[in-house]
């Protein structure tokens, strides 16, 4: 296994297996520099693999009723469709979600992908998916494995524990999962083999949370003294772990070629 777990060769291998004319629609509200440089990245790998992007532009004051409004009036001319954050305020996730429907619900957060998860996932959260991608590239076995994730959201902690739950050699882990009320953190991770973090708090995690040879998926992306990193210490652990992602250049390139994986099984 490589000590350095890059993230664009997984996107490559993603992408190079997709393709046929997929329409992904994507809202996004207002004016913001994160917005349009994530909607860039995504055009970009539309037109790579022959999808095509349906952009659309709400008012960062856009209400329910109009969002809704808009979702049903591209549903059939789209695929799938993708939310930009950041959200008008006051919007209804759940009701925008449930006007989306499971059927295009390329971020897998329809509760129906989210139940589908406990079983048979067809259509997983991109972050998460993204974890369990470099897993398989990078041929790291789970099985009896003990992963510790550092992080609860709905978005990637909890969804992730399942999908390390699921049988199969990149699956069938003893998962445990770690947040901000967990006591005796450390003791915790340094019993795992695969540390997952995502928990947006730039280089939390020190040498001192690892046992010697682990394994360290870094979730987070932050700014930080002017760079971007991670949620873990890369300079720190990296003599410690057999191996780590890097933050950038790890998961998040995953991210965006996850979204077209989605979009090409819904």
């Amino acid at each position: 296994m490589e000590k350095i777990l890059k993230g664009d060769v997984v996107r490559d291998e993603i992408l190079k297996n997709l393709g046929g004319m997929k329409v992904l629609g994507v809202i996004k509200f207002g004016s913001s520099p994160d917005a349009e440089s994530y909607l860039k990245g995504i055009k970009k790998t539309a037109e790579k693999i022959g999808d095509s992007v349906l952009e659309v532009q709400m008012s960062e004051k856009a209400d329910n009723t109009s969002i809704i409004n808009k979702i049903s009036e591209i549903k059939t001319m789209v695929n799938g469709i993708l939310l930009l954050k950041p959200f008008p305020k006051g919007m209804d996730i759940e009701r925008v979600i449930d006007e989306i429907g499971p059927e295009k619900d390329v971020e897998g957060i329809h509760p129906e992908n989210l139940g589908l998860l406990f079983s048979n996932p067809k259509i997983v959260p991109p972050t998460a998916g993204s974890v369990i991608e470099i897993i398989k590239f990078y041929n790291i076995k789970t099985r009896g494995k003990r992963c510790v994730i550092i992080g609860r959201s709905e978005v990637v902690g909890k969804p992730l524990s399942l999908l390390l739950l699921q049988k199969g050699i990149f699956g069938d882990a003893t998962v445990t999962i770690c947040h901000s009320q967990t006591e005796n953190i450390k003791e915790i991770t340094r019993e795992g083999d695969i540390i997952i973090v995502s928990i947006g708090k730039p280089k939390f995690v020190k040498k001192d949370f690892l046992k010697e040879g682990s394994i360290v998926i870094d979730v987070g992306i932050n700014e930080f003294e002017g760079k971007i990193v991670g949620d873990v210490d890369y300079e720190d652990v990296f003599d410690t772990v057999e191996a780590i992602t890097p933050v950038p250049n790890g998961v998040g390139k995953v991210t965006s070629a996850l979204i077209f994986k989605n979009l090409h099984n819904l």
